[in-house]
Order: structure tokens, then sequence, then C-alpha cells
């Protein structure tokens, strides 16, 4: 595996009260805080089965449009607000395409999250800033290891940089992968949209081997620790998805499982893999042999938009699933047991959403104050 080497920078920030993150946090239970800012979302809670469905709170990102202000937010099965937290301008400053996307709730109670153009934190529930990593290529998708690490995607960059990249604790990089010596290579290495690859998901595996979602290639891989890829499936993009350069399909004959723009894989204790799909547009558990064993049809619970891009597999069984401004919990059987909604955050692309709209007045945009819900974390009561 050819070695790219990146500049980053580490800082541990003990945990001493900092007064410029203090006039952008809103406390545990301040609404009148959220009020004051406008940033409180409209939610609006429905199907709630509380004996199906797997209590606990729901911990979420958004980004505002007006103000560019970027929230986490953690809710009760009811919608309530039980925490919140507004990150501080100097996160954001000079950034231009500063945007919040993954969030964690660590084992010690802190929340570790990413902001592309910048880096990654974790904040404790102060909102003090803990410890940071500062590379403004980190996006989509982060996780902390057994060992303390951080492995994080860094999904816009170009062809020769690395998209999957380990730190330990001093911001020290220990494990790289760039995808050249097996994938710079027809029809691969003439696919570009939004990077490269545009890698969206890392997960690092028992077995210390790394399962990776490359979404420019629609499929999933598992590389050893050379870097190597040892599984793979390939979903097969229909030709009518012409919105990227493709061509990747001609390397794969027979059958294949049909999808797109993959995120989200998820490793399950019985070594099946969880994942999201775009068009068709579904959740799929499928084996390591690319068998199907269970899957679900956002147009078959009434959403109609393809915009899925996180799934998470409950102690109890269900799933939990964001569809564009929507999170909704799925039995097995297909039931929706519980379901969170954003008004204020429009239920197609925004290039639909003009298209559509496009002779409505700039009132009619005002309703729509938040661009996007990413990922959500549902948090097991203590």
């Amino acid at each position: 595996m050819k070695q790219f080497f990146i500049f980053l920078t580490t800082v541990v920030i003990l945990p001493v009260f900092n007064s410029s993150f203090a006039s952008s946090h809103c406390g545990f239970f301040d609404a009148d805080c959220w009020s004051q800012k406008s940033l409180n979302p409209k939610m609006v809670v429905s199907n709630y089965d509380s004996d199906k469905a797997f209590n606990g709170t729901t911990l979420f990102g958004l980004n505002a449009k007006q103000n560019k202000s970027m929230s986490i937010i953690e809710v009760d099965m009811n919608g309530n607000i039980i925490w919140s937290y507004i990150l501080p301008e100097l996160i954001k400053k000079n950034r231009k395409r500063a945007g919040l996307m993954d969030i964690k709730r660590l084992p010690n109670g802190n929340t570790l999250f990413n902001v592309m153009g910048a880096g990654i934190y974790e904040i404790n529930t102060l909102g003090e800033v803990i410890w940071q990593h500062l590379d403004q290529h980190a996006t989509h998708d982060l996780d902390r290891l057994k060992n303390g690490n951080i492995i994080y995607i860094r999904g816009w960059v170009e062809k020769g940089e690395p998209h999957v990249v380990e730190v330990d604790s001093t911001g020290k990089v220990v494990w790289q992968w760039d995808g050249l010596e097996e994938y710079d290579i027809k029809p691969f290495s003439e696919v570009f949209s939004e990077g490269w690859i545009h890698a969206n998901s890392v997960t690092r595996l028992k077995n210390g081997n790394t399962l990776i979602s490359l979404r420019n290639f629609d499929m999933l891989i598992e590389v050893d620790k050379a870097g190597k890829t040892v599984w793979s499936q390939k979903f097969l993009c229909p030709a009518r998805r012409t919105w990227r350069q493709r061509g990747v399909d001609s390397l794969y004959d027979g059958d294949h499982l049909r999808g797109c723009n993959l995120h989200e894989p998820e490793i399950q204790p019985n070594g099946n893999i969880l994942v999201a799909s775009h068009s068709p547009w579904t959740t799929y558990e499928i084996t390591r042999d690319g068998e199907v064993v269970w899957e679900a049809d956002h147009r078959d619970v009434g959403f109609t938009s393809p915009r899925s891009r996180d799934v998470d597999r409950l102690p109890n069984g269900n799933t939990l699933i964001q569809v564009d401004n929507v999170l909704y919990e799925l039995t097995h059987d297909k039931q929706i047991v519980w379901q969170l909604e954003f008004p204020e955050i429009p239920r197609f692309s925004p290039g639909k959403m003009r298209k559509k709209y496009e002779d409505e007045p700039k009132s009619f945009w005002k309703q729509f104050k938040f661009k996007q819900l990413y990922r959500a974390q549902r948090i097991s009561p203590k």
C-alpha cells in the first residue's frame, strides 16, 4: 500500500471551561436559549409504540441554512430536547464547505463528531472541547476504536490521497488506505464525482480488517492490514443514474444486487451486513455471499425519497432508518413503531426542490430552516 503523508494537527485540551464556547452553547434544558437563537427545530413524533420500540434517546445533528449554524441535539422518545450543543464560530471560521456530519455518543458520556472543512472534536456534556484533530478533509464517518485511536473517512479527496485514516491520540497517522494499488485501473481510474472514490463509511472489524463503503464504485469492500481487498460486494447501479461517470459495471458479469450510493454498512453479530442503498430505495441485510435475508423499501412504508444515508440495527432487532427529513424505527416485520419528522428540512434534494417549486416566491423557502439530517444514534437507557 502506497503511503501518502498528510499534515494534520491534533490538540488535547484539558477540561477547563472555555468562554469562547460558552457563548455558542445552549444548556442541557435551556429552551429559552434555543428560542433566542431561532435554532429550535420543529419536530413531530408519530407512530410511537412504547411496547415495540427500543426506548432510549436519539442523538443527531442539524445544519441551519440562514446563519449556517450547526447543532447537535438529543431528544427523548416524545421529541423533547434533553441536551443540545451549538457549534462555536471558531470551528466554522474560514471553512468554505463546513458541515456537521457523523456524531457518536461515547461510553464515557462525551460526544464525538466531525465537521467537514474543519476536523474531529470530542466534547463533554458542558460543551467543553476535550480533544480535537484538525483535518479539513474529515467527512462522513468516524469511530473511536478500542485502543483509543480514531478511524475516519476523507470522502471528497482526489486520487492519490488517503481515503481512510487512523490516528492515535496524539494525531499520528498509524494506518491509511488510498486504494491506488488495486483500483487505479480502468474503469475505476476514470470515475470521479465529489472526489475519486468518495468513500463514505468505515468500520474496523474484530479480525483487524476494515470494512469500507466506496460510493462512486457502488461497492463494499473489506481490506486487510496491508490494504489488500479480501472481500467485496458489488451493487449494480441502473444506467439511468448518469449524474456521475459510470463504466464500473462493465467489470461485473452475472447477477448482482441493484443499488446506488451505498451508505453506512453495519456488521451484524451473525456476520451479515446491513446497508442503505439508493435506487432501489432499500435497506438491505445481506450475507457475505450477497444473499438478501431482509430488506425494507422506504416506499412500502410511505416515503418517496431515495436519500437514506444512515441505518442502524437496534438491540431489540428493530432498525433505525434515516430518509431525508425523517427518522423512523422499523420492526423486523416492517411496522413503524416510532417516527420523528422535521418539517423544516425539505424531503427532496435542493435541485429537485428548486425545479419543482421554481415559481414559488422567496417566502416559500423560509419554511426550510435546516438543510439536512445526516446521521442519528439511538442511545440505550442507562
